[in-house]
């Protein structure tokens, strides 16, 4: 299949036409602001544009863009610019904390090196802590001289609505299922089944389309291949079993998944598709995600009442919205297997 080779470089930046049409104007008019906000899915170039518009703002030619040979440009492109200042999560940490934001703010207290223009960009800006946001808020109040922020973010309902409100914002569009299906078939050579499931399953995101086609992709020793039919294989027997045996399945299943944290948001990504398609199954077959579990479909939709569908698709966001608000993993996924189980007694809540 060849997935498992690196990625060749995905110019994501090709989908976003509007977005670079309105930076390039900024950059040739020389009206720079202090702070923009890059928002929306990953992998749909918003660090790669921040780069091309830093490279812009500073390049030492006259053409008004980024020529990419200047010593600037080079610089800016080798990351070893003293004026192109990054803080991004820790490694094994989920929030960015106001300690790397004060090292930051003692960093652009002086005047840039040698930049026309200092960027600070802030990945995962919606991951920063309410301490944090406010020393930002704080810097985008009184900015230092030549220096603009950007701020990436997935989700800006997890920023300070003054913060936002300081921001240019630039919504960027993520990319449709059928250029990511194409892409994999392309320069992959994954057949056109299994393109399918992955760019449908991955939520616009070609990054995690390659780690559930790639074994141990994601260098956690993760075979998404073998682990997605194990958990749809898993979830249709919990589904179909009677009420005793699928309570028992779905907690064991529970416990199982409860042991790997960091896979839980990539599990739930492939069990909400398995969902969705059940609830399209009778109407629209031929659109379902999980083409290979063709005949599981038919089975369930012969045994179980379509309103159930509807019923757990409202469980899995809720269920979703549990662990956002930091809730036991255990005990959310335990409710959650309960109602697939059609557990009619009292759910167990944190």
């Amino acid at each position: 299949m060849g997935v498992d080779q690196a990625m060749p470089d995905f110019d994501q930046m090709q989908y976003q036409d509007k977005i670079l049409l309105e930076l390039s104007h900024i950059i040739k008019t020389k009206k720079i602001p202090n702070a923009l906000l890059f928002f929306g899915n990953e992998n749909t170039g918003r660090k790669k544009t921040a780069f091309y518009f830093a490279k812009g703002c500073n390049c030492l030619s006259q053409t008004g863009l980024a020529c990419d040979t200047c010593k600037s440009c080079r610089k800016i492109d080798a990351k070893s610019h003293p004026d192109i200042l990054i803080i991004e999560l820790k490694k094994e940490k989920k929030i960015i904390s106001i300690s790397q934001i004060r090292e930051m703010g003692v960093a652009i207290s002086s005047k840039p090196n040698e930049a026309k223009f200092r960027m600070v960009l802030i990945s995962n800006a919606d991951l920063m802590n309410i301490q944090a946001q406010n020393a930002v808020l704080k810097m985008l109040e009184e900015p230092p001289e030549k220096t603009f922020f950007i701020l990436l973010a997935n989700k800006i309902s997890r920023l300070l609505p003054t913060i936002i409100s300081r921001c240019r914002k630039f919504r960027f569009n993520p990319l449709t299922d059928t250029v990511i299906e194409q892409y994999l078939i392309k320069n992959f050579k994954v057949n056109k089944e299994l393109a399918h499931i992955a760019s449908k399953t991955a939520d616009s995101n070609l990054e995690k389309a390659l780690m559930y086609l790639d074994p141990d992709s994601d260098g956690k020793g993760i075979n998404w291949i073998k682990r997605r039919q194990w958990l749809l294989k898993t979830f249709a027997d919990i589904i179909q079993a009677d009420n005793n045996n699928s309570v028992s399945k779905g907690l064991m299943f529970s416990q199982k998944l409860s042991l790997n944290p960091d896979l839980i948001d990539d599990t739930m990504a492939i069990l909400k598709t398995f969902l969705r398609d059940l609830m399209i199954f009778k109407h629209h077959s031929k659109k379902i995600v999980n083409l290979d579990f063709f005949d599981t479909f038919t089975d369930i939709s012969q045994k179980v009442p379509s309103n159930k569908f509807s019923e757990w698709i409202k469980a899995v966001f809720e269920m979703e919205k549990r662990l956002e608000s930091n809730c036991t993993l255990r005990l959310t996924l335990d409710n959650f297997f309960l109602k697939i189980a059609g557990c009619k007694g009292k759910l167990i809540y944190d």
